[in-house]
């Protein structure tokens, strides 16, 4: 897998679990548990863009929060740097989560409106490093310039911004200690469709200014298709599929996958097309099941997909695919 030879891995997956209860009896135990990710394994290269497509509900914004271990998992591994995050004291964490940030979906939610932009930018300098009034201000002004605003904002409130400036802001924060891998959950979905690009285009900067490594979570797959080097599909908790962005969008070999890139909207006018949606019954993920978790809305099922779990295969190189239909 010549992907794989030529880059260094930044943060390394292992049978990443994690499980949510669901109600509670008489007695306060759960009735039941939802299996937000099950069995998780995937590599983040460096200086890569990792896109994270799938379904609302598949478990994409936990995989990025269990990473970072803002939720904890239940069982796996999250080795960053050769330093598993989930094992190590709570002193390293901290060294270690200078160099992981996230950007969240809701730049409204992600500010403190109390706080002006001075003082959200201040914080974590603050409580990581021991620089001086001084020099704290400077980065804050560097870092405004970095993303696109002026140093005369800073003394403003959050409220006094639209939504695109607040994910500037964000993304500011995020930057502010100089990390080396970012998490963006769904960064541009909250924002109008004319300000989505210019943050795809400030991030794509950002990248290269800074040598920067993007786990980039996104239900919109022309984003992804345009901004990631690699994607991963994951459906109801598992990675069914990842490759090169080119191979995936080119050559889908999950029938999920195909599915899933034929869902998007196409413009021809002259061949009026209605989108086939994905037919069958939802597996449900609140119990683990000994089948492939997409049995019953593929229309390739056969007799072992209902009874045995799929395991990866390794396609085209750097192509991997979990499913019956390859050996």
């Amino acid at each position: 897998m010549w992907y794989h030879l030529v880059m260094e891995k930044l943060v390394e997956i292992r049978n990443l679990t994690k499980k949510f209860p669901q109600g509670k009896d008489f007695i306060g135990k759960p009735k039941g548990f939802v299996y937000a990710l099950n069995g998780i394994n995937l590599d983040i290269f460096k200086g890569e863009t990792l896109g994270i497509v799938g379904e609302s509900g598949c478990g994409k914004s936990t995989l990025g929060r269990c990473i970072l271990n803002l939720i904890e998992p239940d069982t796996g591994e999250v080795i960053f740097k050769n330093t598993n995050i989930l094992r190590t004291d709570k002193k390293n964490l901290k060294l270690l989560r200078k160099n992981m940030q996230i950007v969240f979906q809701n730049p409204y939610s992600s500010l403190n409106p109390r706080m002006s932009i001075k003082d959200i930018l201040s914080e974590p300098l603050k409580l990581n490093t021991d620089f001086s009034k001084k020099e704290i201000e400077k980065t804050v002004d560097e870092i405004l310039e970095c993303v696109g605003l002026s140093s005369n904002i800073k003394n403003n409130f959050p409220h006094e911004f639209s939504g695109g400036q607040r994910q500037r802001i964000v993304i500011a924060k995020a930057l502010i200690l100089k990390p080396e891998f970012i998490i963006a959950d769904e960064p541009i979905s909250a924002l109008d469709i004319s300000i989505q690009a210019q943050i795809i285009s400030l991030l794509k900067d950002l990248k290269e200014k800074f040598n920067l490594t993007y786990m980039f979570i996104s239900h919109d797959l022309r984003t992804v298709k345009h901004f990631c080097d690699r994607v991963a599909v994951m459906y109801l908790g598992e990675i069914v599929e990842q490759s090169s962005t080119d191979e995936l969008f080119d050559n889908p070999l999950h029938p999920y996958t195909k599915a899933l890139l034929n869902s998007i909207p196409k413009i021809d006018l002259e061949n009026k097309t209605e989108i086939k949606g994905i037919e069958g019954e939802i597996q449900s993920n609140e119990k683990i099941y000994n089948c492939c978790n997409f049995c019953k809305r593929c229309e390739f099922v056969q007799d072992i997909c209902k009874n045995e779990v799929p395991k990866e295969v390794l396609q085209n190189e750097n192509h991997i695919v979990k499913c019956f239909l390859y050996k």
